[in-house]
C-alpha cells in the first residue's frame, strides 16, 4: 500500500483567524484543530502552547504546496481505542490544555518541567486507572492543580466500526476528598462502566510493556522472568491464549493438588495394607480365643441351667419334708396335752405377778423423782441467795469506784478553774504561715539550682560516653593500621564506606540466614603467592572485591532487602550455589607450561569456598591464566585457538579473547593491554598520616573527656553545697512548724476551757444520782436475798415429807418380787418333771426351724440361681433352649470340668489386645474407602492429564510462535547496534506457573549472553534493552496504543541515535498500534517519517497568553532564513 500524503499546514492568514477563536474549542471545532496542529491554552501559572511538527521534508513540501490542508488518505486513520485527543483543565502544571495526537508515533518533546509526563497521567488518570500505575502520587486528589478545588481530564478514544461515534470519556478529580465523577459521551457514568469500556478496547495501562512512565522504567528491568511472560502475553498474544493460559495455571494447579492427592492416598494405602499384613496372624489368634470364651460363656450359662434345676428340685423337697415335720409336732403335743396343762396354769400365775412388780417399781420411782425435785429446789435457793449476795457486793463495789471517779472530777475541776486564771499570750497564724513560706520559697530556690545542675550533669555524662565510644572506636582503628585484617578494613571501609557497613552489620547477624553469607572478598580472600597479585587482579573488576556473597536465594533476597531497603546503601551481592568443586580446569595443569602459563588464576586464591566459586562462576579464575613471563606469539596462537581459555594475565599485560559463535569459529577478536600495580591483597605499609590524624583525634577527645570531668567534679561539688542549705532551711521549716502548732494548741485549749469545765460540772452531777442509784439497788439485793432464804426452808420441809412414801413404796416391790421367786421355782419342778416331753416337743420345733430356714436358703439359691440364667439368655427364649440342649446328661461337675479344659486352652493361646480387631475391621473398611477414593482421584487425575494436554497442545505452538517472533525482532534490533540479544521461553514442564521469559542480552565483545536484572546491566543498558524489547512488541501489540515516558534518558549518543532510527521504523510502518514517546532532548539529525507527530511542549513566563499565537512553522521559517543568510 503506498504511503498516505503528508498533511499540509495552513497559511498564516488561517492562523490568525484561528487566533479570535475561545481559549478551549469545542468538540466540534475538531477538524479544525486537526489541520492546524495548534493547541490554545488560556492564562495559568506557566502559559504554554504546543504543535504538531512534522519531518524537515513535510516542512518543505508545505513550502512546496500550502493550499491543501486536508487530513490525508485513510492510512491516517486511528485504530479503534486509539487516543484522538486528551484535553485537561487544572491538572497539575496546566490550566487548560489540549493534545491532538497522531494514529502512528507521537514524540512529545519539550525541556523538563514543561509538563511532558502530565500528558502520561493524564491518560492513566482520565482512563480510570489507579495512580500506582504511575509511581508518583498515591492519590488522585494530588494530582489537582495548586490553589485549585477539582481537575477535569478529557479523553476520546477512536470508535469501533461498529460504533456510532468516537467514546468520550470525561472524569472530575475533587482534591479534597479524592472523589471521582465519571461521564461517557456526555452522560454521567461510573468507574465501573468506564473500566469495562478500557478492557473491550484492550487496553492496557497496567500493562509494563503497554504502558511504560517515567518513574516505572527501572521497574521494568526488575520484572520476574514469570511476571514478564504474562505481561507479554497480554500485550501481544490474541485474547484467547490468555485464556488458555489462565485455564492451563487452573487446571495445572488442581493436577498438582489431585496428584499429591493420589499420591498420599496410594502411600496411605500402601501403609495400611502393610499394617493389615502384620496384623492378620494377631486377629486369627485373637477370634480363635473369641471362639473359646465364646464356649466358655455359653458353657456357663449351661452351667447355670443346671444350676437352677438342681437349686429347685433341692427346693421342692425340703418344703415337703417341713410339712412332715410340722404334721409330726402337732400329733405329738395333742399326745402330751395332760402332763403340760400344770405347767401351764403355774407360768400363767407368773404371768400375773410380773406387771405388778412393774407397777411398784414405777410407783417407787415416782416417789424417789419427787424426793429429788425438793433437792434440786433446795439448790437452786441456795444458787438465788448466792446470787443475789455477789449482786449487793457488786453494788458496793460500783458505789466505792463512783466515789472515786468524782474525787477524780472535783480535782479536774479545780485544775480547769485555775487555767482558766491563767490566759496564754496571743498567737497570729497568718504570720506564722508568712515565715515558713519564705523558708519554704528559698528551699524552691534551692531545688531549681539543684535541678539545673542535674541537668547540666547529665548532659556532660550523655556528652562523656560519647566521647568514650568515640575514644575507643578511634583506638580500634589505631590498632587496625598495625594488624593485617585491621589493614584490609581500613582499605574497604576507604575504597567502598557502603560495603564496609554492611560489613559490620553482617558480622552481627549473621544468624539470620538459612547458610553463611561471606564478606568482601578483599577481606576474606587472599593470594598465596604475592608476586600474582597484580595479575589476578587485572582480571578482576573493583565490584569483585567489594561484593557480598550467599549460597542461596533466600539469602540473597534477605541480605537486599537490609542493604537497598532498611539500611539505603548500595552493594553487590552475588549468589552461588554451584559447589566449588565443579569448578574443573578445561586443561589439565601439566599443558599449561606449553601454553607459556604457570598456573589458573583461581589456584593462587585462597578463602571460604562459595567464594572462590563465586568468582569461578562470575569472572571465570578457574579458566584465566596467569603468568610472570609474557608468552610468545606461537602461544598466543595456541591460547587464541584452543577456545578453552577466554583471559589470561602474562608479563605485564591482561588479554581477553571474546568469540562470536554465531558467525562461525573463526569470529574471535582479542583486546589486551597493560595493566597496573593492584590496590588489594598487597601487603601496605602503615599510613602514617592515618596514624598521626588518628592519635591527634584521641588526643583531642582526651582531652575533652578530661575537661567534661573537671566540669563534673565542680558541678557535683555545687550539688553538695545546695545540699547542706537545703537542711538547714529544712530544720528552720521544722523548728518554725512545732513552734506554730504549740502555740496553736495552747490558744485552742485556753478557748475550750469554759466548755470543758461545764462539761466536768454536768459529769459530776450525773455521777451523783448515779450514787443513790447504786445504794437503792444494794438494798434491794439484800431484800431478794432473805426471801430466798425462806423458800429454801419451805423445799426442806416438803423433802421431808416425802421419804415416808419412797420407804413404803421399796417395801411394796420387795413383797411383790418374793411372790415372782415363788412362781418361778414351781415353774421349773414341773418343767423338771416333763422334761422328756419338753426336750422331744423343743427337738421337733427346732427340726421345723431348721426346716424352715433351709427351704428359705434353698428359695434364695434358686431365685439367685434364676437370675444368672436370665443373665446369661438375656430375654433370648432361643439361647434358653441351646443351653438346656447343653445341660442334657451333664451335672454341674461335668459342666466344670468342661468349663476348665476350654479355660486351659485360652492359657495356652497368647493373648492379644482386643482393640487390635477393632483396629482390624476398622481399617479394613479404611482401606475400602481408601480404595474407591483412590479410583475416583485417578480417574478425575487422567481426565484433567488429557484436558490439560488438549490445552497445551493449542496454546503452547502459540506462545512459542509468539516468542520467536519478538526474539527474531529482538535479536535483529541489537545486531543494528552491533550487540546481541536473545529472548527465550522457559518451560517448567511440572508448573505453568513457572513459565517465563528469559532475555538475555550482551554489549561487548568479551561478554556472554547476561540475563536482563536491575544488577547485572547498567541504568543505560537496561533503559536501550527495554525499548528494544518494547519495540519487538510494536507489531504484535493487542492494545491500541503503548506509552513510553523518557526511556532515553540513560542512554548514550550512539545507542539514542540507532535506537531512535529503529523506533521510528518500527512505529511508523503500516497497521502498527498508536506509540507515544516522551522525552525531553533529542539529537540533532535525526530521522524523521511522514507518518510520525511531533508535539513540542513550550513553557515559559514569556509565552503568549493565546497558546495559538505561537507558530512553530513560522519559527523554523524564520531558523532556516537566518542560517541561509549566514
Amino acid at each position: 500500500m503506498p504511503p498516505a500524503e503528508p498533511r499540509r499546514r495552513r497559511s498564516r492568514t488561517i492562523y490568525e483567524q484561528d487566533d479570535v477563536a475561545e481559549a478551549s474549542p469545542s468538540t466540534s471545532d475538531l477538524s479544525k484543530r486537526r489541520r492546524t496542529g495548534l493547541v490554545h491554552r488560556s492564562h495559568g501559572d506557566q502559559e504554554t502552547a504546543e504543535m504538531s511538527d512534522e519531518s524537515p521534508e513535510y516542512s518543505r513540501k508545505i513550502k512546496r504546496d500550502s493550499s491543501t490542508n486536508g487530513l490525508g488518505s485513510s492510512a491516517d486513520q486511528h485504530d479503534p481505542g486509539a487516543i484522538v485527543r486528551v484535553r485537561v483543565e487544572n491538572f497539575v502544571t496546566y490550566k487548560n490544555a489540549e493534545f491532538l495526537p497522531g494514529p502512528n508515533l507521537n514524540m512529545v518533546i519539550g525541556p523538563n518541567g514543561t509538563g511532558k509526563s502530565s500528558l502520561v497521567c493524564a491518560i492513566c488518570l482520565g482512563l480510570g486507572y489507579h495512580p500506582k500505575h504511575l509511581g508518583r502520587a498515591s492519590h488522585v486528589g494530588e494530582f489537582v492543580k495548586h490553589g485549585e478545588d477539582s481537575a477535569i481530564i478529557e479523553v476520546e478514544l477512536q470508535k469501533r466500526p461498529r460504533d456510532r461515534a468516537n467514546h468520550v470519556i470525561r472524569v472530575q478529580i475533587n482534591r479534597e476528598d479524592n472523589g471521582r465523577r465519571w461521564w461517557l459521551n456526555g452522560r454521567e457514568s461510573s468507574h465501573k462502566a468506564i473500566q469495562e469500556l478500557t478492557r473491550l478496547l484492550r487496553i492496557q495501562i497496567d500493562n509494563l510493556c503497554q504502558f511504560l512512565p517515567q518513574d516505572k522504567v527501572a521497574e521494568f528491568a526488575g520484572l520476574t522472568p514469570t511476571r514478564l511472560l504474562e505481561e507479554t502475553l497480554r500485550a501481544a498474544a490474541p485474547e484467547e491464549v490468555l485464556e488458555w493460559q489462565m485455564r492451563l495455571k487452573t487446571l495445572y494447579k488442581e493436577h498438582s493438588e489431585l496428584k499429591t492427592q493420589v499420591e498420599a492416598s496410594s502411600d496411605t494405602l500402601k501403609n495400611l495394607e502393610s499394617r493389615q499384613q502384620g496384623l492378620q496372624a494377631d486377629v486369627d489368634r485373637l477370634r480363635e480365643r473369641e471362639a473359646i470364651r465364646q464356649k466358655v460363656t455359653d458353657l456357663k450359662g449351661a452351667r447355670a441351667v443346671a444350676e437352677y434345676d438342681d437349686k429347685r428340685h433341692r427346693y421342692t423337697a425340703a418344703k415337703q419334708r417341713g410339712k412332715d415335720t410340722r404334721k409330726k409336732l402337732e400329733d405329738l403335743q395333742r399326745a402330751c396335752e395332760p402332763a403340760l396343762e400344770a405347767v401351764q396354769q403355774k407360768q400363767a400365775y407368773r404371768a400375773q405377778i410380773e406387771p405388778v412388780i412393774q407397777e411398784r417399781k414405777r410407783g417407787l420411782h415416782n416417789a424417789e423423782a419427787a424426793g429429788e425435785q425438793a433437792l434440786r429446789r433446795i439448790d437452786e435457793m441456795e444458787d438465788k441467795m448466792k446470787q443475789e449476795a455477789s449482786a449487793a457486793e457488786a453494788q458496793d463495789k460500783a458505789l466505792k469506784t463512783l466515789k472515786g471517779v468524782i474525787g477524780t472530777k472535783r480535782a479536774k475541776l479545780r485544775e480547769l478553774e485555775a487555767k482558766l486564771k491563767d490566759k496564754p499570750p496571743e498567737f497570729t497564724p497568718s504570720d506564722w504561715n508568712v515565715k515558713i513560706r519564705q523558708q519554704e520559697n528559698r528551699l524552691q530556690e534551692m531545688e531549681g539550682e539543684r535541678r539545673t545542675l542535674s541537668e547540666r550533669f547529665a548532659e556532660l555524662k550523655d556528652r562523656n560516653a560519647a566521647k568514650t565510644g568515640a575514644l575507643v572506636r578511634l583506638q580500634k582503628n589505631a590498632e587496625n593500621l598495625t594488624s593485617q585484617q585491621g589493614k584490609k578494613l581500613t582499605q574497604l571501609r576507604n575504597t567502598h564506606a557502603d560495603a564496609a557497613k554492611g560489613w559490620e552489620w553482617l558480622q552481627d547477624n549473621q544468624d539470620q540466614f538459612d547458610k553463611e553469607v561471606f564478606g568482601p572478598p578483599l577481606l576474606s580472600c587472599s593470594v598465596t603467592d604475592t608476586r600474582y597479585s597484580d595479575h589476578i587482579q587485572a582480571l578482576l573488576a573493583q565490584d569483585d572485591f567489594v561484593c557480598f556473597t550467599c549460597q542461596s536465594p533466600n539469602d540473597h533476597k534477605k541480605l537486599s532487602n537490609q542493604f537497598y531497603r532498611v539500611m539505603g546503601i548500595s552493594v553487590s551481592i552475588r549468589t552461588c550455589a554451584s559447589n566449588y568443586a565443579s569448578f574443573q580446569p578445561p586443561i589439565p595443569k601439566s599443558r599449561l607450561r606449553d601454553l607459556g602459563l604457570d598456573a589458573y588464576a583461581i589456584d593462587f586464591l585462597e578463602g571460604p569456598e562459595p567464594v572462590l566459586a563465586m568468582l569461578c562462576a562470575e569472572k571465570k579464575l578457574h579458566t584465566s591464566g596467569v603468568a610472570l613471563a609474557d608468552i610468545s606469539d606461537a602461544q598466543y596462537e595456541q591460547l587464541v585457538g584452543t577456545e578453552r581459555i577466554g583471559a589470561w594475565a602474562t608479563g605485564g599485560r591482561v588479554y581477553r579473547v571474546s568469540r562470536r559463535r554465531e558467525y562461525g569459529p573463526g569470529a574471535t577478536s582479542t583486546a589486551a593491554k597493560t595493566f597496573r600495580n593492584g590496590r588489594f591483597w598487597t601487603d601496605q605499609p602503615v599510613d602514617e598520616a592515618e596514624r598521626a590524624e588518628i592519635e591527634r583525634q584521641i588526643a583531642d577527645i582526651q582531652s575533652e573527656i578530661n575537661e567534661t570531668k573537671h566540669e563534673a567534679r565542680e558541678l557535683r561539688a555545687q550539688k553538695d553545697q545546695i545540699s547542706e542549705r537545703e537542711k538547714e532551711v529544712q530544720a528552720e521549716i521544722e523548728s518554725l512548724k512545732l513552734q506554730k502548732s504549740e502555740l496553736q494548741k495552747a490558744a485552742t485549749q485556753y478557748a475550750t476551757l469554759g466548755d470543758k469545765i461545764a462539761l466536768v460540772k454536768s459529769e459530776l452531777e450525773s455521777h451523783g444520782k448515779e450514787v443513790a442509784a447504786t445504794r437503792e439497788r444494794a438494798s434491794e439485793h439484800r431484800a431478794r436475798s432473805d426471801e430466798v432464804m425462806l423458800e429454801k426452808a419451805h423445799a426442806v420441809l416438803q423433802h421431808k415429807d416425802v421419804l415416808p412414801r419412797i420407804r413404803d413404796a421399796h417395801q411394796a416391790l420387795l413383797d411383790a418380787q418374793i411372790r415372782l421367786i415363788e412362781a418361778e421355782s414351781d415353774v421349773k419342778m414341773l418343767e423338771e418333771r416333763n422334761k422328756d416331753i419338753v426336750r422331744l416337743l423343743d427337738e421337733v420345733k427346732n427340726e421345723i426351724h431348721q426346716m424352715k430356714g433351709e427351704c428359705e436358703q434353698l428359695k434364695e439359691d434358686a431365685r439367685a440361681a434364676k437370675d444368672k440364667v436370665g443373665d446369661a439368655i438375656n430375654h433370648n427364649q432361643d439361647r434358653l433352649a441351646y443351653l438346656t440342649e447343653l445341660t442334657q446328661g451333664k451335672t454341674v461337675d461335668d459342666l466344670d470340668d468342661e468349663i476348665g479344659a476350654e479355660e486351659s486352652k485360652l492359657e495356652y493361646i497368647h493373648a492379644v489386645d482386643p482393640m487390635v480387631l477393632r483396629q482390624f475391621k476398622k481399617r479394613a473398611q479404611e482401606i475400602q474407602n481408601l480404595t474407591q477414593q483412590k479410583e475416583g482421584l485417578a480417574a478425575r487425575f487422567d481426565s484433567l492429564t488429557r484436558k490439560i494436554q488438549e490445552l497445551r497442545e493449542k496454546w503452547e505452538p502459540q506462545v512459542d510462535a509468539l516468542v520467536s517472533r519478538i526474539n527474531d525482532a529482538f535479536a535483529y534490533n541489537f545486531e543494528q547496534i552491533n550487540c546481541a540479544g536473545q529472548v527465550d521461553i522457559h518451560k517448567d514442564e511440572n508448573d505453568f506457573e513457572q513459565w517465563a521469559i528469559e532475555i538475555k542480552v550482551k554489549f561487548r565483545q568479551n561478554e556472554t549472553l547476561q540475563q536482563l536484572n536491575q544488577h547485572r546491566q547498567s541504568g543505560g543498558e537496561r533503559a536501550v534493552s527495554t525499548i528494544f524489547y518494547l519495540m519487538a512488541l510494536q507489531s504484535m501489540a493487542q492494545a491500541p496504543f503503548r506509552v513510553v515516558d523518557e526511556i532515553n534518558q540513560g542512554m548514550d549518543p550512539r545507542n539514542e541515535r540507532m535506537v531512535h532510527e529503529r523506533m521510528v521504523e518500527i512505529a511508523c510502518r503500516e497497521h502498527t498500534s498508536q506509540y507515544f514517546l516522551i522525552t525531553p532532548k533529542l539529537l540533532t539529525g535525526l530521522r524523521y517519517d511522514p507518518r510520525m507527530r511531533v508535539l513540542c511542549i513550550a513553557s515559559g513566563e514569556h509565552m503568549p497568553t493565546e497558546g495559538g499565537k505561537l507558530d512553530f512553522s513560522k519559527l523554523v521559517s524564520i531558523q532556516r532564513a537566518v542560517k541561509a543568510a549566514a
